[in-house]
């Protein structure tokens, strides 16, 4: 947690240029995980990170929730605090608020996050330096943030009713986001730790980035490593079809089209089990104790 300060708040709609911003990158090292595929039915690496952000309350998606930190802690470490002669020290973790928080919210998958990151980092959470005057929509649903200026105009969204409590957050940085689109919030947090707060160098981490043009849309070849998912039978990959049946394999012969996949306790949990290739366990589970 920062160090508390008698000074206001400040808001971030004044503290910037905008046009400034959207030239320059305030962050330092910046790393995406994987792929948000907008409507895919076949892209597994979507279903996990949209199934990690809809894990509120955390508590109640538990061991699962769990899962997913260490599984996503461990990419974010071994991509962000590797250098390329030593390891990085990282000071402080941060991360973006949720559209849905005016406060950092414990109960948010994204709070457990940092705070493993932090256990393995030896790092600070710094992210009750922000704050929001309350909930808003998110930037998808607003028409007004798409167009030619559509960065300056985000810039301009996230950082309307954001604010900053004077503080040192001196030392390095690693500054998480959970699916990026223009990557407004992330220069918005990183430019208020690096010019407000006292903060050196900010490593930006998001867990997926949103893709558009079937991928001819900058980012190359992009995929999410989910070989440490081995590990975690729970996040494993199922597939859910028409008539909400869960399934072990794409082809199973009596999966009726369309069929989309999904993470497996979210599978457990709204579908039923396929009776080829899903036997019932000799005893009977419940949805939440699957490990």
């Amino acid at each position: 947690m920062s160090t508390p300060s008698r000074k206001p708040p400040i808001p971030l709609r004044d503290a910037f240029d905008f046009a400034e911003l959207c030239e320059s990158d305030p962050c330092d090292i910046s790393y995406t995980l994987g792929s948000f595929w907008i409507g895919s039915r076949r892209s597994f690496e979507s279903r996990l990170v949209k199934a990690f952000k809809g894990c509120v309350p955390a508590d109640d998606f538990e061991p699962h929730i769990s899962h997913f930190c260490r599984f996503y802690a461990s990419l974010i470490v071994d991509r962000a605090a590797v250098g390329a002669t030593n390891r990085r020290k990282f000071d402080w973790v941060l991360r973006v608020l949720s559209s849905a928080e005016a406060q950092p919210d414990p109960t948010r998958p994204q709070s457990l996050l940092v705070d493993v990151l932090c256990s393995l980092t030896g790092a600070r959470n710094g992210t009750d330096v922000f704050f929001k005057s309350g909930a808003r929509p998110p930037m998808r649903v607003v028409d007004r943030l798409g167009g030619p200026e559509m960065l300056k105009a985000r810039l301009r969204y996230v950082s309307q009713d954001l604010f900053a409590r004077p503080g040192q957050l001196s030392g390095s940085v690693l500054l998480i986001d959970d699916i990026c689109n223009t990557g407004a919030s992330i220069r918005i947090y990183a430019a208020a730790a690096k010019k407000l707060l006292g903060a050196g160098q900010v490593t930006a981490v998001n867990l997926a980035a949103t893709r558009f043009a079937r991928g001819k849309d900058g980012w190359g070849m992009l995929q999410l490593d989910v070989s440490g998912l081995a590990k975690y039978p729970s996040l494993g990959q199922m597939w859910i079809d028409k008539a909400a049946v869960y399934h072990l394999r794409e082809d199973c012969p009596l999966a009726q089209s369309p069929v989309s996949c999904e993470v497996r306790f979210m599978a457990e949990r709204s579908a039923k089990p396929c009776p080829n290739c899903c036997p019932k366990p000799a005893v009977a589970r419940k949805w939440w104790k699957i490990w």
